[in-house]
This record gives structure tokens, sequence and C-alpha cells, in this order.
């Protein structure tokens, strides 16, 4: 769980605000960050996410219902860009664990549940064709067997491609977990961007890991990975594929080529994801959201 962390006013990264929407109730109900997606907000609230529309009007509430199990936990939640929101979902009781997708249609209806069983869905994203890419894990107790942990699904609960051994990460800690609010996997352009070593499940004594940002193209093909620290995490992918954080010092851009972060202004609240290649600040002590030019 990500608690809200708001540094103090200063100047607007990169110039003057393109917009400003005020969201028309309570945005982190549960003291969790909401997840920007396609000009669309989720809040996490209890057993269901509440989505506000583009203009700040609440849309529908969703609560994933999983055949046959009373227990379905939401992970994280992404929406498409006509308003339909998917949901990454745990579920178990004594009949039956595991993960799943549930997919809810603009006006909230629930229309479809696929099972991904042993997989477990924790972040998930809509690409520009409407599939769906998720990251997951297999679980507690942490497993050392391999398996695939970038995945490709259709709206229909297919399964188009797997990608990304277990194998390639340190063998000792899960790089994907449960993390609710914000985000860790965003398809922008023709890029795939996914955060690892970020969980709410750390082990007792256990020391917070160095993160890690990993890229691939469209087919799951890996592009690079950059070692992004432990203490500050990428809070915006844009468009045209710049990663945006908000650290001690403002805005920051990495800059791939010698795996450094760049000062690229200031802000005005918590930098919570991109519209495009603008940067979406939730300004602080208010239930407003700022649209912000992003400095390239």
């Amino acid at each position: 769980m990500r608690l809200p962390i708001f540094l103090v006013v200063l100047p607007l990264c990169c110039g003057a605000a393109q917009r400003e929407v005020y969201y028309q109730g309570p945005l982190s109900p549960n003291s969790i960050v909401p997840t920007f997606d396609k000009g669309y907000l989720m809040v996490y609230n209890g057993a269901k996410v509440d989505l506000y529309s583009p203009d700040g009007w609440p849309l529908y509430s969703a609560a994933p219902v999983v055949p046959d199990t009373d227990s379905a936990r939401i992970q994280n939640a992404a929406t498409d860009t006509d308003g339909a929101l998917a949901a990454a979902v745990a579920y178990g009781d004594k009949r039956k664990h595991g993960g799943g997708i549930a997919l809810f249609d603009h006006s909230g209806k629930q229309i479809q549940f696929f099972d991904t069983y042993k997989y477990l869905p924790t972040q998930l994203a809509f690409a520009d064709d409407h599939t769906i890419w998720t990251l997951g894990w297999q679980g507690f107790p942490a497993s050392h067997d391999d398996y695939l942990i970038l995945r490709h699904y259709s709206e229909d609960g297919q399964e188009l491609g797997a990608y990304l051994h277990r194998s390639t990460f340190d063998a000792e800690h899960d790089p994907v977990g449960p993390n609710t609010g914000l985000w860790q996997l965003r398809v922008a352009g023709n890029r795939i961007g996914a955060l690892f070593y970020e969980s709410s499940i750390l082990s007792p004594g256990q020391q917070l890991q160095s993160m890690v940002w990993v890229e691939f193209d469209l087919n799951g093909k890996e592009l690079g990975r950059w070692d992004v620290g432990h203490q500050w995490v990428p809070d915006a992918f844009t468009t045209n594929g710049a990663l945006y954080r908000l650290d001690d010092t403002g805005v920051s851009r990495l800059d791939r080529l010698n795996g450094t972060w760049r000062h690229a202004g200031g802000a005005s609240g918590r930098l919570i994801g991109a519209d495009g290649n603008d940067l979406v600040f939730l300004v602080r002590g208010t239930n407003t959201l700022r649209w912000v030019p992003a400095t390239q």
C-alpha cells in the first residue's frame, strides 16, 4: 500500500498548467494513492474501485465477482479509452484460490472474469489495440521455480503471449508482488514499461531492494533495464517514452544513456501519472488534478 506523499509547493514543472479538474469525492479513502490512466481516475475503496470520468464526475463503482468464491481482493486496476476497466484480482477461500482479471464495461457492469490460476496478476495496462498486459507472480511462499512474469491477453481472456523469465531476477526476492495504488505497468507509444521490486509485502527484517525499470517492445522483447534506486518511485511514463519521478529536488527525468536522473522542473503536488506527453499532479490538500507540459 502506498500512502499519499506530498511535497511542499514549488514552481510548476515546465510552465503553466494546461488545465485543472476538480473531483467530486474522496480520492484516498483508505490512504491509498489513486491510479490515473487514460484520463480516468481509479480510487481504491475497500473491496471496490470507484471510477471518475475525465471531467471529475463519478462514473461507477466496480466490485469483482469471482465464481465459486466469496473472497476477491483487488490488486490494482487499469482503464481503457472508453471507460472500460480491468481489475487484477487475487481470490481465495476453502474452495479454491488463485488469480484472474475482472473486466467491466463503460457502465460498470462486470462482463467477464477470466481465471489465470497459479499466475497472480498484480498490475495491468490496456494497449492501444485494447488488449491487456499484466505483471504477475506466484504468491507465497516465494517460488524459486522459473515462470514468465509479463503476460499478454485478449479481451476475451485468451493468452496471447508470455515473457520475461523469473530467473532473470534475484532468486531471493520476488520482483513482483501486491501493491495497490498508483501504477507499475504502462504502455506508452510503442513501448511497455514496468517497475520491479516495489511491493507492499516485505518480510520482517527484509531490506528495501533497488528497484529496476524494464522496457519492452509490443512483441514482448526486452529493450533494456535501468536501476532506479530504492527511494523514489517512477511516477509518469509519457507517450514519447520519457520516464519521470518526483523526488526531493522536484521532477526528474531518466537519462537512459547513463542511467541517471536529470532535474526537469518543480512540482505542485503528488505526480501520479502522464496523459499523453503531459504530467498529471494531484494538487496538495485538494481534490484537484493538474495537467502540466513535461520538459523533454
